[in-house]
């Protein structure tokens, strides 16, 4: 194997890693979410990630990146942060407390139709008959998976909280939010590196979320059993391993796999959160989840590869 292959092959697994880092984080998620709600753990997610990135971009002098950079750019990728990271991930947040990991997850596979739409507005150009078909499987897949089961049988995914129909709105929601948040971030980043991006998105989203709690008036009740030293430890967890060294392993992974091969194993966070619900659960996953979900994921490979 040349140095070339395995440059690809550590990408391939740095993918991997970041997908598999996702499903666990918004696994460790879940029940600080239940007790605060998906704002207020979204904002404590952004100011923690804003402060490790920052740090990040410091230590390694890439301050002056911001700058210097156009004030156009700069707000194209702030939108970014508003769109996908405020919107997105509160919704997203919401959906899986609602409807579970997978399939939270599994309905951010339809983010990829979502970057194709918003795109093709953009640039005014028609979709090709290979990506419509890509988008038809994608959204196969995920009905399957969070469509109801008839006469009463057990659903595909146990352990589902109440208000299923509005997790999935959420679900669909907090995709659209990163498809868009996707496009515009990839406009400001033409003239912007990642790293200092990715800051900037994580800073903005934080003023932003802050702003959104300055007037909600909503309070989160703290379980007695559940003293928030506990819950804070759980999101510092989550947040470490979702919203930075995720990042870093995505980063990797889209530097040195090509981007087709990259977009498909970044989108298996379906896959690995369906193997942890069974572990968590103690229970085989149904046939018609394993399908929906590898359906779902053979669609962004067809996406992704034309």
């Amino acid at each position: 194997m040349n140095s070339l292959d395995s440059q690809v092959l550590l990408g391939q697994v740095a993918c991997l890693g970041a997908a598999f880092l996702w499903a666990i984080a918004l696994t460790i998620f879940r029940r600080p979410i239940e007790i605060f709600g998906a704002r207020r753990i979204n904002l404590a997610k952004c100011s923690i990630a804003a402060v490790l990135q920052g740090l990040t971009v410091v230590l390694l002098g890439q301050s002056g990146v911001l700058w210097d950079a156009p004030a156009t750019s700069l707000a194209f990728i702030v939108a970014s942060g508003l769109v996908g990271l405020v919107l997105g991930d509160t919704a997203l947040f919401g959906a899986a407390a609602r409807i579970g990991v997978h399939r939270t997850l599994l309905l951010q596979t339809l983010a990829p139709v979502f970057t194709g739409i918003v795109a093709a507005i953009w640039q005014a150009e028609r979709p090709t008959l290979t990506q419509a078909f890509g988008s038809l499987v994608i959204l196969a897949g995920v009905a399957l998976v969070v469509a109801p089961e008839r006469r009463g049988r057990t659903p595909a995914l146990s352990g589902l909280a109440p208000g299923v129909g509005v997790g999935i709105a959420l679900g669909v929601l907090a995709a659209m939010g990163q498809g868009v948040g996707v496009v515009l971030a990839k406009v400001g980043m033409q003239d912007v590196a990642v790293l200092p991006a990715s800051f900037l998105r994580l800073a903005a989203a934080t003023v932003g979320l802050a702003v959104i709690g300055a007037f909600a008036s909503t309070r989160a009740t703290v379980s007695g059993s559940r003293p928030e030293s506990r819950i804070f430890a759980r999101v510092l967890v989550a947040t470490f391993l979702g919203a930075y060294v995720a990042l870093f392993l995505m980063m990797a992974g889209v530097d040195l796999a090509p981007a087709s091969v990259a977009a498909v194993l970044l989108s298996t966070g379906p896959v690995f959160s369906l193997v942890l619900g069974s572990i968590i659960e103690r229970k085989a996953p149904t046939l018609r989840g394993v399908a929906g979900t590898l359906l779902a994921v053979l669609g962004v490979a067809v996406l992704s590869a034309w």
